[in-house]
């Protein structure tokens, strides 16, 4: 790495963009794009005359995004964004993927929610609109970070009513996160703090591969893998069979052959947990209308994201300007028939520098009797 001096050095997500697949879709050439793209999008970048770092490193997730990770720790991946056209049609020109191509590179999200606890109800306003202005000057003078927004895990006000405390998320950047650490001290008392998850019915577990629910708030103690539903991850899949006819013993390979044959972990049939058409898969929501999230508050842990390279992880957070949602927790039952297949079923810090401060956040409107919750 070269000699950068600290406060020049960004957080990993910050120097991360990537690409996902129109239709999401595991890649047979995964190893092959991530050796080799590389050096081809130092030739797309030299061809445009791009006089930034080109070293980049290429990840392809099991469910088929491409990430690039810039090399250089001082520049930040927006840089990248004038080019970013150009990689994704090369990337298309090079792994032609027919009727589900890659979509426009972009950022990867450099967010984190967080769910503060034990909140009194007493000193919060009602509004959800007044909620963000007047915890930003607090969380601000304790411990010096700035949020991007504020919301009450559930936006209905009548949920509230009779009780003392309630919960609270808060968007900060990646770089906040060890500052906020496990607690904060608010209204004169401390304040649990734990990483907020969302999902919905269609979210699909990375450790048991079930749906409706997000890896750190899975009960299943070992992964399943997507391919074979063997106790590893996928990553890990490797055809026992030494002479193999694929030669698939040093990369996961979905079906090489009749050694080791492809078993979902949702339904028992021939295909990979990932498979789209999958008859266990959740139908995905209309586009007219979205079904209500569920948020999840599992105890505090940063998820595995797919594009991890150097041990700071993170979970892509919804967006903070999204409208208010209902939150509660929507279960989906795995296939039943996989206990007469398979048999019973196991039971269901990061160091980075800070984004720059900004302007102070405006002061909120003056407090009333009638603006405070009672």
């Amino acid at each position: 790495m070269p000699n950068v001096p600290p406060s020049k050095l960004l957080p990993t997500a910050e120097r991360r963009f990537y690409t996902p697949r129109s239709t999401p879709s595991e890649h047979e050439q995964a190893s092959l794009i991530a050796a080799t793209f590389p050096d081809i999008a130092a030739r797309v970048l030299q061809d445009a005359n791009c006089t930034l770092p080109l070293a980049v490193t290429t990840k392809v997730n099991e469910r088929g995004p491409v990430t690039l990770l810039v090399s250089d720790p001082s520049t930040p991946a927006a840089a990248f964004a004038p080019y970013f056209d150009a990689l994704t049609t090369q990337l298309n020109k090079s792994f032609p993927v027919g009727d589900s191509p890659w979509l426009p590179f972009r950022l990867a999200p450099n967010e984190v929610q967080l769910a503060i606890h034990s909140l009194p109800i007493a000193f919060l306003y009602r509004d959800p609109e007044e909620l963000f202005p007047s915890l930003a000057d607090s969380i601000f003078n304790s411990p010096t970070v700035r949020i991007l927004a504020a919301r009450y895990l559930n936006p209905n006000t009548e949920s509230r009513s009779g009780k003392t405390a309630t919960l609270v998320v808060v968007s900060v950047h990646l770089g906040y996160v060890p500052p906020m650490g496990s607690s904060i001290r608010l209204y004169s008392g401390s304040r649990p703090i734990k990483t907020a998850y969302s999902s919905n019915h269609n979210t699909q577990c990375r450790t048991c591969r079930g749906f409706g629910h997000v890896a750190p708030w899975c009960q299943s103690k070992d992964p399943v893998g997507p391919l074979c539903f063997v106790n590893h991850t996928r990553a890990q899949h490797r055809c026992p069979n030494p002479s193999c006819p694929s030669s698939r013993n040093l990369k996961p390979v979905l079906n090489c052959c009749s050694s080791s044959p492809a078993l979902c972990a949702n339904c028992g049939e021939d295909h990979s947990a990932l498979h789209t058409d999958c008859v266990e898969r959740p139908v995905p929501p209309t586009l007219s209308r979205s079904p209500p999230e569920a948020e999840i508050i599992p105890p505090s842990a940063l998820d595995a994201m797919d594009t991890a390279t150097d041990g700071v992880v993170q979970h892509a957070p919804a967006s903070p300007t999204r409208s208010l949602q209902q939150a509660f927790k929507i279960a989906t039952p795995r296939a039943r028939r996989l206990s007469t297949i398979l048999g019973p079923q196991r039971p269901p810090t990061a160091q980075c520098g800070l984004p720059p401060l900004g302007p102070p956040s405006p002061s909120p409107a003056p407090r009333t009797a009638s603006g405070l919750a009672r």
